[in-house]
Parts: structure tokens; sequence; C-alpha cells
């Protein structure tokens, strides 16, 4: 049975189900990855590999969406929410480019940024556009 490693809180909603609904699927995944790399050594590499691509991409569309959404709602702190995005999806690139060419050992660690980053970003970054973004529609 999967390990529950984060859980989705009702005090994460930023009031528009789209994005809750995405936010949702970010724990999801970061759930996803907690039980794969707790396989350990080269399965929990092999796993990390054939995942995190996808995993990113998705993360892309998120963020697309949320920042289209941010705005048509008039969020005024736009530019430095969209660039919190860019510097996370670099941060992201960079790691896996090192998780690729073995500088990067521990994917458990990886795992534990991902969840620390996202969690703190939307509990606090994307709480700020709620006010915003809960007024549209879905």
């Amino acid at each position: 049975m999967a390990e529950e490693f984060v859980t989705w809180s009702d005090s994460f909603s930023v009031g528009n189900k789209t994005l809750d609904a995405q936010h949702k699927e970010l724990v999801r995944l970061i759930n996803e990855f907690h039980n794969g790399v707790k396989m350990g050594g080269v399965l929990a590499k092999v796993y990390f590999l054939q995942t995190i691509k996808g995993a990113v991409q998705y993360v892309k569309t998120h963020f697309t969406d949320e920042e289209a959404l941010m705005q048509k709602a008039g969020f005024p702190q736009y530019e430095e929410h969209k660039k919190q995005h860019e510097n996370f999806v670099a941060e992201v690139t960079q790691q896996v480019k090192a998780f690729e060419s073995e500088d990067n050992p521990d994917p458990a660690g990886f795992v534990e940024y991902l969840m620390n980053w996202v969690l703190k970003h939307i509990a606090s970054s994307d709480k700020m556009y709620s006010p915003y973004v809960s007024k549209l529609e879905p």
C-alpha cells in the first residue's frame, strides 16, 4: 500500500476549482515520487527518470493555467509570482540534469525539496492571489 507523504488540506484551497484540482494533483505526484524513491538504489533512479519529465511538464502546464487566471483576475503581484515559477522550473531542470548525470545521488532529498517548495508556494504565494481568482468561474 502506498504511503501518503503529503496530505492535501482544504487550508491549501485558493478558492478556484481548477487550480485546487491541479494543486491536489501536485500533492499526488509528490506522494507518488516519495513512494517511488523509497525503493532505493537503481530502482529509485530508474523510477525517477521515467516519471520526472512528465511531472515537470504537468507543473509547467499548471503554472501556465495559474498565470493566465492571475492575469485575468488582475492580480497585482503577477510578475513577481511568475518569476517564482520560472526560478522553480529552472532549479528543477538543473537538478534533473544533475540527477541524470549521476551528480545527484539523493532522489529522496529531491522529493523533499519538491514537497517543501510546492507546499510553501501554495500556502503563501498562491494564497495571495486567492481573493482575486476566487471571484472567477472555476
